[in-house]
């Protein structure tokens, strides 16, 4: 028996719910929020939802999703093109190749990895960010945007958690 189409259509929508809400996180992301200092050093939600859902449902965050997102990521925020697509496919590789590693344990395993793979991305991101620039751009703000990033990812992995168990339980 072949399922109805509004069952396939159902499974398609819930299906896409991690790409929707990582790029609802990409524009939370670009608001301007008039906190002096503030934009330099907006968590990278962007790369918490990618890391979260390589990890727990790598089949509906694929390469090619990522990359998408990536490059809508650079558009809006006028970052050199490419660069968020190639740190957040690096985060997407290492995190479905490590996923023996993460899924299955205490979760602060699972946000101590994210903070080694943050740390190493942002520096990276700085690296080519300076390279590009043929500049030293400032260190802090990356530190600091590390350190907001790290403590939103228990909240963030809490709300796709919740998504995970409620809507896509069955996908």
């Amino acid at each position: 028996m072949t399922p109805t189409f509004s069952y396939q259509i159902n499974r398609l929508l819930r299906g896409s719910i991690p790409f929707w809400l990582s790029l609802f996180l990409v524009l939370l992301s670009v608001v301007p929020l008039r906190i002096n200092g503030f934009a330099s050093v907006t968590p990278s939600f962007l790369s918490i939802a990618v890391f979260y859902w390589s990890l727990h449902r790598p089949y509906l965050m694929p390469a090619p999703l990522v990359f998408i997102l990536g490059l809508i990521f650079d558009i809006l925020t006028g970052a050199p093109m490419g660069l968020s697509s190639l740190m957040l496919l690096l985060v997407h590789g290492i995190a479905v190749s490590q996923r023996q590693v993460f899924v299955g344990k205490a979760f602060l395993v699972t946000w101590w990895g994210y903070l080694l793979l943050g740390t190493v991305i942002a520096v990276l991101s700085w690296g080519f960010a300076s390279l590009l620039s043929l500049t030293l751009i400032p260190i802090l703000p990356l530190f600091v945007q590390l350190l907001l990033t790290v403590l939103v990812f228990p909240l963030l992995a809490w709300i796709f958690g919740l998504v995970q168990s409620n809507l896509l339980r069955h996908i």
